[in-house]
């Protein structure tokens, strides 16, 4: 059966077997020195996150399984879903458990361009500072944003929560509505170019895999 492309968490990230994958977001910047000493920055392009990558280590045949199922990336040609696995669930609903049946949307973007208001969720439930969400918008083609929140807020007895920050800045076209996702809340990602590592088999018949990732904001 043929691939379909963005690879989904279950195709992808779910049948390689993670250890860590911690993201951080790269900044794309330059810097000038003054005479007085001072420096001024500029920002060259919008902050992207990206992750280094490390599998648990992985038997020999299993190994080769996880290979094939990353040539078929074809290099950094094409993308796929993928979570920071820290931030899997809400810290403080770390199963996900209070979020079952519910629709979770953003209610808005605010004029700030950082700031956003969630509904539709649980009466009194807590978002905490480092928290992840993710939601889509636009079409051809779709794009996805990630986001970690930069404050703790509570949803009231409506669901709803006041305004709260997050980062990166929303980009171009983010538009309130839709879903939004607080349960492995995925980017779209490309493996980063001569990243890919994979060791030889050590004395239990182990291999080790790892790369790097940078985001897409669209497939």
């Amino acid at each position: 059966m043929a691939l379909t492309f963005p690879l989904s968490l279950a195709a992808f990230q779910d049948a390689i077997n993670v250890a860590t994958a911690p993201f951080r977001l790269q900044r794309f910047e330059e810097m000038s020195g003054l005479g007085s000493g001072q420096f001024l920055t500029d920002e060259l392009a919008p902050p992207l996150w990206s992750a280094s990558v490390r599998l648990n280590a992985a038997f020999h045949d299993d190994g080769l399984e996880i290979q094939a199922l990353l040539d078929t990336l074809d290099g950094s040609l094409h993308s796929f879903l993928f979570y920071d696995p820290r931030t899997a669930f809400p810290r403080l609903d770390p199963k996900g458990a209070q979020l079952a049946g519910a629709t979770p949307v953003v209610l808005s973007i605010e004029a700030d361009n950082k700031s956003l208001r969630l509904g539709d969720l649980p009466a009194g439930y807590p978002l905490s500072r480092g928290d992840m969400l993710a939601f889509e918008y636009g079409a051809n083609p779709a794009r996805r944003t990630l986001h970690r929140l930069s404050e703790p807020v509570v949803a009231d007895a409506q669901g709803e929560t006041a305004p709260f920050e997050v980062r990166p800045h929303f980009g171009p076209g983010a538009a309130a509505g839709g879903a939004v996702e607080l349960i492995k809340p995925a980017a779209f990602m490309r493996i980063v170019p001569d990243s890919l590592s994979v060791s030889e088999a050590d004395d239990f018949g182990t291999v080790a895999i790892s790369f790097s990732v940078l985001q897409r904001l669209h497939p």
